[in-house]
């Protein structure tokens, strides 16, 4: 039996944050899109990343925890699809198709 790699999961995901943030540099953008038009984010930060957290909880599957001075970011696999779209890392609600956030990095 063969395996299939699953190329859109939060590991994928988590191993572009971390290798980023290893080689590239440790500041962010991250735009939080809610309801709104695609060109007007509803929560728009930029931060320096402190840590970059995986892990499996109960309950939630794997969650991604990104750690700033300003703000912690949390994603649950239960709650998010996880994609990479250029440089970029994207996490689209499962729950309706107008709630996605892109982080970016500086």
């Amino acid at each position: 039996m063969s395996k299939i790699k699953q190329f859109n999961s939060f590991q994928t995901s988590y191993k572009k944050l971390q290798e980023s943030l290893d080689t590239i540099t440790t500041k962010i953008n991250v735009e939080y899109y809610h309801y709104d038009f695609q060109s007007e984010p509803f929560l728009h930060i930029e931060a320096f990343v402190g840590m970059v957290k995986l892990e499996f909880v109960e309950d939630y599957d794997q969650v991604i925890s990104i750690f700033t001075p300003e703000a912690t970011l949390v994603f649950t696999e239960n709650n998010y699809h996880t994609n990479l779209s250029n440089d970029a890392v994207v996490f689209a609600s499962k729950n309706d198709e107008e709630t996605y956030c892109t982080i970016t990095f500086i």
